[in-house]
């Protein structure tokens, strides 16, 4: 019975790194997204429309990397 507890123990931990790979790739693509919508804002030619959607985008990519970095925070915390 110890054995398969030490095989539970050994996947939940395999199964945290690959969420934690996953989060960082994740951070990346969205902090490159950031990036790209910043500069959309910086558009002189947008209308007040264009401009509020992508208010709505940052606010919401925003939000993920908050939740990303929480999680990579807590991970250790999260996992047992």
């Amino acid at each position: 019975m110890l054995l398969l507890e030490k095989e539970i123990v050994l996947e939940v931990v395999q199964m945290g790194r690959d969420l934690e790979s996953i989060f960082r790739e994740l951070t990346i693509v969205k902090t490159k997204e950031l990036e790209d919508c910043n500069q959309e804002l910086s558009n002189p030619d947008y209308n007040s429309v264009v401009k509020k959607a992508l208010l709505v985008y940052k606010h919401g990519l925003l939000e993920s990397l908050e939740m990303y970095d929480l999680y990579l925070e807590k991970r250790d915390s999260l996992l047992i």
